[in-house]
């Protein structure tokens, strides 16, 4: 077994301490992405923990994405390459119930600038894969509108590729899950013949990124997101006074 360099760590908080241990081993690169580590026995001695305290902080560990732990294989770093997303993050961005205008407001920003370096940085394959997901979003035109949402998500996660940002990969596909649920709930509210106009914004911006202009596919995009925007914040005020309205009532 390949020796890493670990330090004991302090008793206060003590799970905590080994999670920013393994962090900091990480950063340094004592540790290094796909690495298998000591067993359970090693790092009790290394560290100076109880088994329930490591296997605390292993457990959080887990869940961060930090490592895998295995009964046959032991304990390995994990490759964030091969993560989709911050799990933690999504799990408290809902705990604390984001409304939906912060969260579009969080997905304009980073789409924002993402389009900007997708038109910039986009290679020929992911440029190809994106004009795929605008044929699917044609051909989904009069499909189920579950078929035509997920087209419409499809193609801004490849915007998010196009850009070649990971943090910004990272960032949308942490949030997937309820901007899936916030396109598929505004498409099933559309009439079918809005459906024309997304597909011809969605075109907007493929040719401006198509023809590497930044500025246009900024623009574009501003355009294409100003109008749901607008919708969801009419509806949250709408349910917001009859709200307040009803509590009144009481």
């Amino acid at each position: 077994m390949e020796n890493y360099a670990l330090s004991p760590v302090e008793t206060r908080k003590i799970y905590l301490s080994i999670v920013e241990e393994f962090i900091n081993c990480i950063v340094d690169g004592r540790f290094e992405y796909g690495s298998r580590l000591y067993n359970e026995a090693e790092l009790m001695k290394i560290l100076n923990v109880s088994r329930a305290t490591l296997r605390e902080a292993l457990r959080v560990m887990e869940f961060m994405g930090i490592v895998t732990v295995s009964p046959r294989k032991g304990i390995r770093i994990n490759d964030p390459a091969q993560t989709n997303g911050y799990l933690p993050l999504v799990y408290m961005l809902m705990f604390e119930k984001i409304s939906s205008v912060e969260l579009f407001e969080i997905r304009r920003a980073l789409q924002y600038e993402m389009v900007s370096s997708a038109a910039d940085r986009r290679s020929e394959e992911n440029l190809k894969r994106l004009q795929e997901i605008h044929e699917d979003l044609i051909q989904a035109e009069y499909a189920d509108y579950t078929q035509f949402a997920k087209a419409d998500y499809d193609f801004h996660m490849q915007i998010a590729h196009c850009s070649e940002n990971r943090l910004g990969i990272k960032l949308m596909q942490t949030m997937g899950l309820m901007l899936q649920e916030q396109l598929t709930e505004g498409v099933r509210n559309y009439p079918q013949e809005k459906r024309a106009l997304i597909i011809q914004s969605h075109a907007a911006i493929l040719h401006a990124i198509e023809r590497q202009d930044q500025h246009e596919a900024k623009r574009c995009m501003l355009e294409h997101l100003e109008r749901p925007y607008q919708t969801i914040r009419q509806a949250e005020a709408s349910y917001y006074f009859a709200n307040r309205q009803r509590i009144s009532n009481l």
